[in-house]
């Protein structure tokens, strides 16, 4: 942690995670905020930079249904089949 020396420009820090005091050049500050120690100092994680790939979810050449057609009686034959 160092000595309760006067150092100029180098004043000291509570680090924010551990609570321990610090000179200021031992600490760093976090992506979150905080500042704290370098022990106690986590990189942001990579997956955060990760961006979406645009997913094109229309249909290829859509067509409307067509209407229902309804067979009454003796519309189809034997014939027919």
């Amino acid at each position: 942690m160092g000595g309760c020396g006067y150092i100029p420009g180098d004043p000291w820090k509570i680090c924010d995670r551990c609570g321990f005091r610090y000179r200021a050049s031992s600490t760093r500050k976090e992506w979150t905020g905080l500042i704290v120690c370098n022990a106690c100092w986590d990189p942001r994680h990579p997956q955060d930079f990760v961006r979406g790939i645009a997913d094109h979810q229309a249909v290829p050449d859509p067509r409307p249904e067509p209407a229902d057609v309804f067979l009454g009686d003796n519309d189809v034959t034997a014939e027919d089949l």
